[in-house]
C-alpha cells in the first residue's frame, strides 16, 4: 500500500475519533478517564509506525535474523513469531482499534442516558462492573502470553548453557527433555498468576460467580457468561420495574376512576369505602355517597374543602380528632349556615383536614357517628337495622348533621338520581365481581320508556337500538358488556328462557331485551317504535345472564 494513503486512512480515523471525543465530553457523557485514553490513540498510531521498518531494510533486516539463527550463538535471539507486522497488518490493526474505541464512546454514552432513565436505574453499575471484568480478564490473557514466552525463552537459553558446559559429549546441543520441563513449569507458573490475576479483578467488580472459571482455559467461557449475567441483570431490572410501575399505576389509578351513572367526582375508592363501612358498622352506603354528593359535588368536580383538605362530609374540627390515624389536621374555612329557617349566617369555623377520601369516610363512621347523639339515634338505628338510606338520611337531620332546612329532601333527591338505594345490599365481594342488584338494571330500562328506537343509537333518552338499550342499563349498575346483541350474547352465560330471572337479557338472533318477571321485558322493537313493556318472553331463544 502507497505509504500516503496509509497516512491519509490515520488522519481519517484520528479525526473520527477526535470529534467523537470532542462531542462526547461537550455533552459531558463520557467521564473524563475515558476522554483521556481517546485523546492517546493518536500518540499510539505514532509510536506504532515508528516500530515498523522501512521497506528498504526489511531484506536486511530478514538476512541478519538468518544469519544469527545458523549461528545458534544467541540463546536469547527472538522467536520466528515476534517478527515486525507488514504495513497492511499495520494498517487493518490501527483502524481496528479506532472503531473499537468510537464503539466504546457510543455505548457508554447510550448506558448513560438510560441511567438517567427511572425505568433503567442502575443500568451505569452494571455496565460499569461488566467492563471492569473484562479489563481483568484481558490483563490476565496478556500476563499468561508473556509469561509463556518468558518460559519458552527460558527454556531454550537454559538448553543451550547445558550444551556448553557438557563440551566433548553434547557438541554444543542442549537436552530436550531438560529444555521441556523447564518450559512446562514455567508455563504453569504463568497460567497460574494469569488466573489469580483474572479472579482479582473479578472479585473488585462485583463478579465473584466468574472468578473460579477464568483460570486457564476457562477465560473465553468467562466473558460469555459474565456477559449473559449482565443482559440477564439488565433485562430483569427493565421487566420488574415496568411490570410493577405498570400494574401499579393501573390498579391506583382505576379506583379513581369516576363510576358509570354517579357524577364524575364519585370515584370507585368512594363507593368502596361506603359500602365497607356499611358492612363493618351498618351505615347504609347509598346515603353515605349521597351526602358526599350533596355536601361536596360541585357539578362535575368538587368543593375546594374535599378538593384540598380531603373534607367530604363539612365536618367541623374537636381537638379529641387530633390522635385519629385518619385525621391530618384542622384549617380555617369561611361557610354559610342555615340557622333561622330561610335565613344564611356566613361564620368562620375551623374543619377537619383528612389524608384521604378513603380516610374520611371511615371517620365519618368509625369516630363522627359515634357520638351518642347520632349512635343513639332511634331513626338512624332503624336505618341500619333495615339498611334504609331513607331513613338515615331522616335520622341525619333529626340529630343535629345538617342545619338546613331542605337536607333530607336533598338526600332523597340524590338517592332518586342516581339510583343509590341499590347500593345498601351490596357487599364489596359484590362491588368487585361487579354483581349488582338487578333492580338497578330494570330501574334504567324503566327509566328509558318511551325513547325513540334509533338504529345504532347510544344517547340515553335521546335514541337507542335494542342492544344500546341493554347496554346502557348494564352501564347504570356498573357492569360494562360489549355493543352489539351478539357479543353481549357471547359474553355472558346462556340458559333456557324458563330459567331468566328479572334483569337477565333474553337473546335471539338480531335481538334483545332486559326481563322484569311475570313473563314481560322491556326492549327497543324496531324504527319507527318506542322503547316499551312487552309480554311473551318465549319469543326468545336464550335468557343471558351476565351478573
Amino acid at each position: 500500500m502507497d505509504p500516503r494513503e496509509l497516512d491519509k486512512d490515520r488522519s481519517s480515523i484520528a479525526e473520527i475519533v477526535t470529534a467523537e471525543k470532542v462531542d462526547a465530553v461537550s455533552s459531558g457523557i463520557v467521564k473524563d478517564d475515558e476522554a483521556q485514553s481517546l485523546s492517546t490513540l493518536a500518540s499510539k498510531e505514532d509510536a506504532l509506525g515508528a516500530r515498523s521498518p522501512k521497506k528498504g531494510t526489511k531484506g536486511a533486516t530478514r538476512k541478519a535474523k538468518a544469519s544469527t539463527a545458523s549461528a545458534g550463538s544467541k540463546p536469547d535471539a527472538e522467536p520466528a513469531s515476534a517478527q515486525w507486522p507488514s504495513e497492511e497488518a499495520a494498517h487493518a490493526a490501527d483502524e481496528t482499534s479506532g472503531r473499537l474505541k468510537v464503539r466504546q464512546v457510543l455505548e457508554r454514552r447510550a448506558v448513560s442516558e438510560l441511567d438517567d432513565t427511572d425505568e433503567f436505574e442502575g443500568a451505569q453499575g452494571a455496565y460499569d462492573a461488566g467492563k471492569g471484568a473484562k479489563r481483568g480478564i484481558t490483563a490476565a490473557r496478556e500476563r499468561k502470553a508473556k509469561g509463556a514466552a518468558r518460559a519458552s525463552n527460558g527454556g531454550k537459553g537454559a538448553g543451550a548453557a547445558k550444551g556448553k558446559n557438557a563440551g566433548a559429549a553434547g557438541a554444543g546441543k542442549a537436552s530436550p527433555s531438560a529444555a521441556a520441563s523447564g518450559q512446562a513449569r514455567a508455563a504453569q507458573a504463568s497460567a497460574q498468576a494469569a488466573g489469580g490475576a483474572a479472579k482479582t479483578a473479578a472479585s473488585a467488580s462485583g463478579s465473584t460467580a466468574i472468578a473460579g472459571a477464568v483460570g486457564g482455559s476457562g477465560l473465553a467461557t468467562a466473558g460469555g457468561v459474565l456477559a449473559g449475567i449482565i443482559a440477564f441483570v439488565l433485562v430483569a431490572l427493565l421487566v420488574g420495574q415496568i411490570v410493577s410501575a405498570l400494574f401499579g399505576f393501573w390498579d391506583a389509578e382505576d379506583k379513581k376512576h369516576s363510576m358509570e351513572g354517579l357524577p364524575p367526582c364519585i370515584t370507585y375508592e368512594m363507593v368502596e369505602e361506603a359500602i365497607r363501612c356499611q358492612e363493618e358498622f351498618g351505615h347504609p352506603a347509598g346515603c353515605t355517597i349521597a351526602q358526599i354528593i350533596c355536601e361536596s359535588g360541585q357539578g362535575e368536580t368538587m368543593s375546594q374543602l374535599a378538593t384540598r383538605d380531603h373534607n367530604l362530609f363539612g365536618m367541623k374540627w374537636a381537638s379529641s380528632f387530633a390522635s385519629a390515624p385518619e385525621v391530618a389536621g384542622k384549617a380555617g374555612w369561611t361557610t354559610h349556615e342555615e340557622y333561622t329557617p330561610g335565613q344564611m349566617s356566613t361564620i368562620t369555623a375551623y374543619f377537619t383536614v383528612f389524608k384521604g377520601d378513603v380516610e374520611c369516610i371511615r371517620f365519618r363512621s368509625r369516630v363522627f357517628l359515634q357520638a351518642s347523639h347520632y349512635k343513639d339515634n332511634a331513626l338512624i338505628r332503624h336505618a341500619i337495622a333495615e339498611h334504609s338510606s331513607d331513613k338515615m338520611a331522616e335520622g341525619l337531620k333529626d340529630a343535629g348533621w345538617a342545619t338546613s332546612s331542605s337536607y333530607v329532601e336533598s338526600l332523597k333527591a340524590a338517592l332518586d338520581a342516581y339510583n343509590l338505594r341499590r347500593f345498601d345490599s351490596m357487599t364489596v365481594d359484590d362491588l368487585e365481581s361487579g354483581a349488582l342488584s338487578a333492580d338497578a338494571v330494570i330501574a334504567a330500562a324503566y327509566s328509558q320508556l318511551g325513547v325513540p328506537y334509533v338504529w345504532g343509537g347510544t344517547t340515553p333518552g335521546v335514541g337507542l337500538d335494542c342492544s344500546g338499550l341493554t347496554q346502557y342499563c348494564y352501564r347504570q349498575a356498573g357492569i360494562m358488556i360489549p355493543r352489539n346483541s351478539e357479543d353481549q350474547a357471547a359474553f355472558g352465560r346462556k340458559v333456557p328462557v324458563s330459567q331468566a330471572t328479572p334483569g337477565d337479557i333474553l337473546w335471539r338472533p338480531g335481538h334483545v331485551g332486559i326481563y322484569i318477571g311475570e313473563d314481560r321485558y322491556i326492549h327497543e322493537p324496531h324504527t319507527g317504535a318506542v322503547c316499551t313493556i312487552a309480554s311473551g318472553a318465549s319469543y326468545f331463544t336464550s335468557a343471558i345472564k351476565i351478573r
